[in-house]
């Protein structure tokens, strides 16, 4: 018998989102309204079934000798736009670790707590129709883990949802057709702990580092041009007080490569970011932006002056003053497998041995390190891979399974290239 099933997922974003038409935000021309398309949804559930190993044929079907239909339809998903933020980067340097020239860019994102409501309507036979339901769940639970991201810059923190509500509607006898074909959907049922509550898969691992800034940091917000406020003010995404996930990252390739280097690795260490001169070799270390939580820490504003490098003096008009912030932070990295046991575990390894270094202040993060600025002190680590931890307590410098973290930095130290495989060092 046929089926028709409906499955509505209200989603909200928890980072800013940046989808576009290739240079502006993407909004529909007329409401003005934020909104994902298709497409974008489409392409990134398919993405995430076939890395997990599901067969994604059966949902979106394929193209070729052996053409298989979609039996999934998708719509455009539309959202009041809340407003935009704005943003300034910089292009790094790989070998030097300074700025290219003319790389400074200015970008808007749409803010977070956007809300989007995902409609499917999924085909099916008796025979296989609880089978490609399954299959959407599990992508709604990749999206909810943030193992899914939407949009552009994924990798650097943007674009992620949680899943608020799953309702879902199914239709296979001749009363409920006529409701189907009224668009009477009055008796929708709530699946959202079913879908939520599937188990997690192994193919992503989760570094999370919980800690607090001993010095204060300054991540450089966009100028404000209020005579009021300081030159330099933090950072904000809302009403808080944020490290983005690109200068966390930046951060984290960079010791990462650093080590990489150390052990003569440097070339997988870099692999692991992705290389843009390879197809397909995109990153696989994803991040999240980092609430910097202010409670229980004074903010003070600091008075600077420019000194000129030729004569030691200050210069004319180098006043300034800039508002950094202090507080506790939680980092969130995801690392994506990519079925290589040996490769895995080097990159697990390495990972670990790079947050340690930040977590034990031999790193700094934002602008002004070398006057001391951002700082930081992990309080603990927790590694998860699948239904597996690895737990490092950084105050009491305990570490549960023990065994295991020393295993993945003994791939780090011991990982040799196969014979014929050069490795040059920086």
């Amino acid at each position: 018998m046929q089926y028709i099933s409906i499955i509505k997922a209200e989603i909200e974003s928890t980072s800013p989102l940046f989808i576009s038409d290739g240079e502006d935000i993407l909004l529909d021309e007329e409401s003005g309204m934020a909104y994902i398309p298709a497409t974008t949804i489409a392409g990134s559930f398919r993405g995430y079934l076939d890395f997990i190993g599901e067969e994604s044929d059966v949902l979106f079907g394929s193209s070729g000798e052996k053409s298989i239909k979609s039996s999934v339809y998708i719509s455009d998903s539309y959202s009041k736009n809340e407003g935009f933020e704005i943003r300034n980067g910089i292009k790094i340097e790989g070998i030097t670790g300074s700025s290219e020239d003319g790389s400074k860019i200015e970008r808007f994102y749409l803010k977070k707590a956007i809300r989007f409501t995902l409609n499917f309507e999924i085909e099916g036979q008796d025979k296989d129709i609880e089978t490609k339901r399954h299959l959407l769940y599990k992508c709604l639970q990749g999206l909810n883990n943030s193992f899914i991201r939407l949009g552009g810059n994924k990798s650097n923190g943007l674009g992620i949802f949680k899943v608020n509500r799953v309702k879902e509607i199914n239709f296979n006898n001749r009363k409920q057709w006529v409701d189907y074909i009224k668009k009477d959907y009055s008796n929708i049922q709530d699946i959202t702990d079913r879908v939520l509550n599937e188990n997690k898969n192994d193919k992503f691992v989760e570094f999370t580092l919980n800690g607090v800034l001993t010095t204060p940091i300054l991540v450089g917000a966009p100028e404000t041009f209020d005579p009021e406020d300081v030159d330099k003010r933090s950072l904000k995404s809302g009403d808080n007080y944020i490290i983005p996930g690109s200068s966390f990252k930046g951060v984290l390739r960079s010791r990462i490569e650093c080590i990489g280097n150390y052990f003569n690795s440097i070339r997988l260490a870099k692999e692991i970011f992705g290389d843009l001169s390879k197809e397909n070799m995109l990153s696989r270390v994803f991040v999240n932006e980092s609430i910097i939580n202010i409670e229980n820490f004074d903010q003070i504003d600091y008075n600077r002056i420019k000194v000129d490098k030729f004569t030691g003096g200050v210069r004319k008009t180098g006043l300034m003053d800039d508002g950094p912030v202090q507080g506790a932070v939680e980092f969130k990295v995801i690392y994506k497998t990519q079925n290589d046991e040996e490769k895995d575990s080097y990159a697990i390894g390495i990972i670990a041995l790079a947050l340690r270094d930040l977590g034990t202040e031999n790193l700094s993060l934002g602008g002004g390190y070398s006057i001391g600025r951002g700082r930081y002190k992990g309080h603990s680590m927790i590694i998860t891979i699948g239904d597996e931890k690895i737990k490092v307590d950084f105050r009491n410098k305990t570490v549960t399974n023990e065994e295991k973290l020393d295993d993945y930095i003994k791939s780090v130290k011991t990982f040799r290239y196969e014979e014929g495989e050069n490795e040059e060092k920086i």
